[in-house]
């Protein structure tokens, strides 16, 4: 899928050098110390950033309106008042495609059937993550991304890996975001067009960088896509020798 060579190798291994050590990597595990209102407030901005992400960074920084939509919460209202306290959240941080239209607002009604999928859950969020840590067959992280795209709405391909990395149950995965394609491209490698909406294009481009960039260069994939993100900006005005 992807063409490789040395020289692509070699700018990377400059990447490593010059920022691996500066990375912040999620803890193995860490869903354990979050509480269901943190999980279920990921999951929120996991749908909010699709078309734009500075949404989620609106709403991480408002306290007052996360707390309007924290888990504990929203499992109490009845389907009305829950559609329109959702529906008025994403709208008041500016997220695309939230229709002031509830019945047609698709990330609203994703959340709200996302919800009702955790609730059937013992302990809620915490639970479902739980089920999920423990699938150990073979290729593990493949099956929990797989499992979080199949059952929940608005979780894709990226998405799902980004969500699962970030609460440290996945480690060998890659989020294709446009940071990660720009610095592939960078770098003089070849995306293929629409990677992020093809489940079986981004397999093997997430494939062929696990196995031609990271394990090269030593890095899980998780440390690889914490680099390019954390260091996106240094990274782009790096000039290779």
């Amino acid at each position: 899928m992807l063409e490789i060579n040395e020289e692509h190798l070699r700018k990377f291994e400059e990447i490593k050098l010059k920022f691996f050590s500066k990375i912040k990597v999620p803890a193995d595990n860490n869903w354990e110390s979050n509480t269901n209102d943190k999980i279920w407030s990921k999951l929120i901005t996991q749908v909010m950033v699709v078309g734009n992400s500075k949404p989620a960074d609106e709403f991480n920084k408002d306290i007052e309106l996360k707390n309007q939509v924290t888990y504990e919460k929203l499992i109490l209202m009845e389907d009305d008042e829950l559609k329109k306290k959702i529906n008025y959240v994403l709208r008041k941080v500016h997220t695309r495609y939230a229709s002031s239209d509830i019945t047609k607002c698709r990330k609203t009604n994703a959340l709200v059937y996302n919800l009702k999928i955790l609730k059937t859950f013992k302990d809620g969020p915490k639970d479902l993550l739980r089920g999920i840590s423990e699938i150990k067959e073979q290729n593990a992280d493949k099956e929990k991304i797989r499992f979080l795209i199949n059952n929940f709405k608005y979780m894709g391909s990226k998405s799902s890996r980004d969500l699962l990395m970030e609460l440290g149950i996945v480690k060998n995965a890659i989020a294709l975001d446009v940071r990660v394609q720009s610095i592939l491209t960078k770098v003089g490698i070849n995306i293929p067009k629409g990677v992020e909406n093809n489940p079986k294009i981004y397999d093997e481009v997430e494939n062929d960088i696990l196995t031609k960039i990271c394990k090269p260069l030593n890095l899980l994939g998780v440390e690889f896509d914490r680099m390019i993100y954390q260091n996106y900006e240094g990274i782009m005005s790096t000039r290779f020798d």
